[in-house]
């Protein structure tokens, strides 16, 4: 049972973690009119213990190190409080490929025995700009460029890393247009 579950969480992050669709610069993608309308908004969060593995380097590494963070967490018999998300550190835009600094986790219980190789990790943000995005994993700068956009309209400044949670348990049964992705960008008042 656990091995099933470790293959259909690996297949669905490394569905969930390709690389982004390529685009024009200062372009977002395409989106349907429901995607479009959707707004982001302020929400406050409650504090979360996490276990992950931290990566530094190129996301082409994702998928590969889905793989390596079930195999460790799994296999020390932990339990997930919550869905699987990746935690970006920086960004592209802000330092080099090799420079990028990305985590996988799973929240876990605050007394969980997460033991070496994985960490466990705080999250400490109270308040976050929440956006649902819906659709397929590829397209998800969109929700990005709604955020960044909300951020300047309303006052905020980016106040740590963006977590985006994956919602679906098996992507591979959902249609790419209907996949849901919670993207947490923690945020203060500029």
């Amino acid at each position: 049972m656990k091995r099933t579950i470790i293959v259909v969480l690996t297949i669905s992050m490394l569905v969930a973690l390709l690389p982004g669709q390529e685009t024009k610069a200062g372009q977002l993608p395409q989106m349907p009119l429901s995607e479009r309308q959707r707004l982001p908004e302020i929400r406050a969060v409650a504090p979360f213990a996490y276990a992950y593995l931290e990566y530094r380097g190129s996301y082409a590494q994702i998928p590969a190190k889905v793989q390596e963070f079930m195999t460790e967490f799994f296999k020390q018999k932990l339990t997930p409080n919550g869905m699987f998300f990746a935690m970006y550190l920086n960004a592209p835009a802000m330092v080099k490929e090799e420079d990028l600094q990305w985590r996988l986790g799973f929240p876990v219980a605050a007394d969980a025995p997460v033991a070496a190789p994985l960490e466990k990790g705080e999250y400490n943000f109270t308040q976050v700009v929440y956006y649902l995005y819906v659709g397929p994993y590829d397209k998800v700068e969109y929700a990005y460029g709604k955020i960044a956009s909300f951020m300047d309209q309303k006052g905020y400044k980016a106040a740590g890393p963006s977590i985006e949670r994956y919602l679906d348990a098996n992507p591979t049964a959902v249609k790419p247009e209907e996949l849901r992705t919670e993207v947490l960008m923690p945020v203060e008042k500029k």
